[in-house]
């Protein structure tokens, strides 16, 4: 019974490296296929990524875009939240954003990005702001559902005690919602990182992934353009799982103290 349960618990992890080898041969078929013009093959785009992170440049690079991504995701968190749980506070204001939400949805990315740049022209804040505007519906749908699934024993309780209006929205309403938007949180974070990579290509900004891969496509590198790719994969596991390990550390552990 035990060697069963301690299959069981292994066998998760025997898939995922199942896929990742299955993925691989995958991709070394399609090298094979289509030549190294096209699809560079796992081990020359893994020597391509050790060649960029020894390559004080292309940290800088890295550096430079994974910081607007973590402004971007911040902001998208912060006004998601706020806006979100006061619509969620006040259907009036829901029906206020309403047009301007599916405007935002409806719109598609590249031609959000485009009109951006007309009005207030390139740059850095500009990347940044095309990627908070993108990704904000997301949060903001999820804090507003999340406001008013909160758990209606738990605000009867605050009201009889009488707790301040301040202290329920910081001790019930925020870790609550949180909570709840972790799902909208972690999909937003991977949304965060293609969405303002494109808005860098299209804004053409200094430095960053983005322009770094329009470089790579002039000068048909093949293989650096498979290595930024695979550091973008994994830069979006590494968000998630920080966010991850955060809310276990904090959030979680206000749910079990309810």
């Amino acid at each position: 019974m035990n060697n069963w349960v301690k299959v069981k618990k292994t066998m998760p992890l025997v898939w995922m490296i199942t896929g990742t080898v299955a993925f691989a041969l995958a991709w070394q078929m399609m090298a094979r296929v289509y030549g190294p013009l096209l699809v560079a093959t796992p081990a020359e785009t893994l020597e391509s990524v050790v060649r960029l992170f020894t390559s004080p440049p292309a940290v800088a690079t890295f550096s430079r875009t994974l910081g607007r991504v973590l402004l971007a995701l911040g902001l998208q968190i912060i006004a998601g939240l706020a806006v979100g749980m006061l619509a969620g506070f006040y259907p009036w204001v829901e029906d206020l954003l309403k047009p301007a939400i599916s405007i935002l949805v409806a719109v598609p990315p590249v031609a959000l990005a485009l009109v951006v740049i007309f009005v207030f022209g390139g740059g850095e804040r500009q990347v940044v702001a095309a990627a908070v505007a993108l990704g904000f519906p997301l949060l903001y749908g999820g804090a507003v559902t999340a406001v008013r699934s909160v758990d209606r024993g738990l605000l009867e309780m605050l009201r009889v005690f009488r707790v301040p209006k301040a202290t329920q929205l910081l001790a019930a309403y925020v870790p609550a919602t949180l909570y709840s938007l972790l799902p909208s949180i972690l999909l937003a974070a991977g949304l965060t990182v293609r969405l303002l990579i494109m808005a860098e290509v299209i804004v053409g900004v200094d430095r960053g992934i983005g322009q770094a891969l329009s470089q790579a496509r002039v000068h048909m590198a093949t293989a650096e353009i498979f290595a930024w790719m695979l550091v973008m994969a994994a830069t979006v596991l590494l968000i998630e799982g920080v966010m991850l390990y955060l809310v276990k550390s904090h959030v979680l552990a206000w749910q079990a103290r309810r």
